[in-house]
């Protein structure tokens, strides 16, 4: 079987869609082995960090989706705005589930190499998520 490497602005669709098949790991065949992730306010991340960091948040929003609004080449990889969706239906970080539909917005740096990436640094709307889970008052 042969397989046709991606472009630099596939990499993130086969990363999130990856990621929401899988339900938190990250797909393998775009991961280096290095792989290091960097979220706001959380700590630094390997591949299997990440995938549990992920696993958590599936649990607690099972049908989580991701959807690209855009992916922008930068010179070492892509900047990606992205939209994540579901329902929290499970315990997140100590909230009960509270059956509400969430809408959050991030942005993310991807540095790749060779076709994977080594690097993810990325940020997303903390505050808005709180408020959308009742947690903090608009």
């Amino acid at each position: 079987m042969t397989t046709t490497a991606l472009s630099i602005r596939e990499i993130p669709e086969r990363f999130f869609k990856g990621q929401d098949e899988l339900k938190g790991p990250l797909p393998p065949e775009v991961i280096a082995p290095s792989y290091r992730a960097e979220l706001v306010g959380v700590p630094p991340m390997n591949a299997e960090d990440h995938a549990m960091f992920g696993r958590a948040f599936y649990a607690a929003f099972p049908d989580l989706t991701h959807t690209l609004d855009e992916v922008l080449e930068t010179e070492s990889g892509v900047a990606v705005r992205f939209t994540i969706r579901g329902t929290n239906t499970g315990s997140f970080m100590g909230i009960p589930a509270t059956n509400t539909p969430i809408t959050v917005s991030a942005v993310v740096l991807m540095t790749v190499v060779g076709g994977q990436v080594t690097h993810l640094r990325g940020i997303f709307d903390q505050l808005g998520l709180l408020r959308q889970l009742g947690v903090i008052q608009a």
